[in-house]
């Protein structure tokens, strides 16, 4: 019997240790209230992060991949209808986002030539929508 109890400590360990490290990925991603109420969506908060270097760029990769998972969603079953609708949402909505990413690091480069404008209402954040065909 303390064998099994053991066993079962021990899963129960190591699913709580998962948990704590995927919360504290997921904390970065926000869900945000608004407009798209019945669609959704989650918000990407970038302002910690220094992207003017590669690993703060990785992280915000990171942080959007995340994001673009969970407005798509899983599918746990084989209908390959609704596996490939998942996987459209995901290419149309990680474009969507990398293009946002893209456009922000471009607005950042620009504005080095004129610090005032990078700190003038820059949106710290990037919303991640699930782009759905139905």
């Amino acid at each position: 019997m303390t064998r099994i109890h053991t066993a079962f400590a021990a899963i129960g360990m190591i699913a709580t240790a998962t948990v704590g490290l995927a919360t504290s990925a997921l904390a970065d991603v926000v869900v945000k209230d608004g407009s798209l109420r019945d669609v959704p969506h989650r918000e990407v908060r970038y302002a910690d992060l220094n992207l003017d270097s590669q690993a703060g760029i990785d992280a915000l990769n990171n942080r959007l991949e995340i994001a673009v998972r969970a407005v798509c969603g899983q599918v746990y079953n084989n209908r390959l209808d609704e596996l490939a609708d998942m996987h459209d949402c995901r290419d149309a909505s990680r474009d969507r986002a990398f293009a946002a990413r893209d456009e922000l690091l471009a607005t950042r480069m620009a504005a080095r030539t004129d610090p005032g404008q990078l700190a003038m209402a820059q949106p710290t954040a990037i919303a991640i929508v699930a782009a759905r065909g139905k």
